[in-house]
């Protein structure tokens, strides 16, 4: 009987382990920001601006659509993603991703992506 619980209570942990997710392969793709703000209510931005393009080779492109320009920066992630000298926490939510930039001085703090194809 001991032998039928312990293997009940493997099988029960092993499907309640969660998936981890990679954010060196989720944040691959294109991304349009959706809202910036400071966690606070703010309206969503409405016409978006442009998108940014995490590469497998550690670019990111930011795509303007008015004027129509292209930028192009490095970024690495380990704890923190890092884009240039400023450094984010990270959140993938289906297909929504949450930027907090960490420890600088910023009146909008929080910017929130939609993945687009």
């Amino acid at each position: 009987m001991k032998q039928l619980i312990a293997f009940a209570l493997i099988l029960f942990l092993a499907g309640c382990k969660k998936d981890k997710i990679d954010p060196h392969q989720a944040i691959l793709g294109k991304w349009e920001e959706f809202y910036v703000g400071n966690g606070e209510y703010q309206p969503p931005i409405d016409p978006p601006t442009g998108y940014i393009e995490f590469m497998e080779d550690s670019v990111l492109l930011t795509h303007n659509y008015s004027p129509k320009s292209t930028m192009k920066h490095k970024y690495w992630i380990d704890s923190f993603l890092h884009i240039g000298s400023a450094y984010f926490s990270y959140e993938f939510q289906a297909d929504t991703l949450k930027l907090n930039i960490e420890y600088a001085t910023s009146i909008l703090s929080v910017s929130k992506y939609k993945r687009i194809r």
